[in-house]
């Protein structure tokens, strides 16, 4: 059976240095997996509010909003796909607000695994991580792998590989970064790999 790979764009700007290395990773995954199905998702240009800690999701596993947004789609998505890609920069010390909105309304994931006992049913589900910001450090981008890396325990999936770009900030920066596209183009490769053992 054919993967089929979930990637989230974070940044709200298009084409940004974040997107770019999202696009590089899936290019090494089409190189490795041509079968694969892809779906890209920019959640910039998708509608969903934050999650409003109603509850409901406790009760009944599911969200009492997606049938109103566009989150309906992510969650059929999520559910359906075996590999993953998220990409976004640092804002704030983590991820972007686009992303970490998506990462809430997945409670009802985690009340459908932690509360109804209902984790998902395939055990081989990776993802990758792609970071980039403009401070020299990474002490920032520990604290958005941490958020990722919850994320990914909660919906079932190993993070097996990620990236981070230090002083990346102006638009076009991952660009001029001497391997960075070259890592991502791999990295999606490796993502691929690890499960056939190529």
């Amino acid at each position: 059976m054919e993967h089929r790979v979930l990637a989230f764009a974070g940044s709200p700007r298009r084409g940004g240095n974040s997107e770019k290395l999202l696009d590089s990773a899936l290019a090494g995954i089409a190189a490795a997996a041509p079968g694969a199905a892809v779906t890209k998702i920019v959640l910039n240009e998708l509608k969903f509010a934050p999650c409003q800690n109603c509850r409901f999701c406790s009760a009944m596993g599911y969200c009492r909003f997606a049938a109103g947004d566009d989150m309906k789609g992510i969650y059929e998505a999520l559910d359906a796909s075996d590999r993953f890609v998220i990409a976004s920069p640092i804002f704030f010390a983590s991820i972007s607000a686009q992303l970490k909105t998506m990462i809430d309304r997945c409670q009802a994931i985690w009340a459908r695994k932690y509360l109804l006992k209902r984790p998902h049913a395939n055990p081989d589900r990776k993802a990758l991580f792609l970071c980039c910001g403009g401070f020299k450090h990474d002490r920032f981008y520990k604290c958005a792998r941490q958020v990722i890396a919850a994320w990914c325990v909660v919906l079932d999936i190993r993070l097996t590989g990620e990236l981070f770009y230090p002083s990346v900030d102006a638009l076009g920066d991952i660009a001029k970064h001497p391997t960075a596209l070259d890592d991502a183009f791999a990295a999606g490769r490796e993502l691929m790999k690890r499960e056939t053992g190529e």
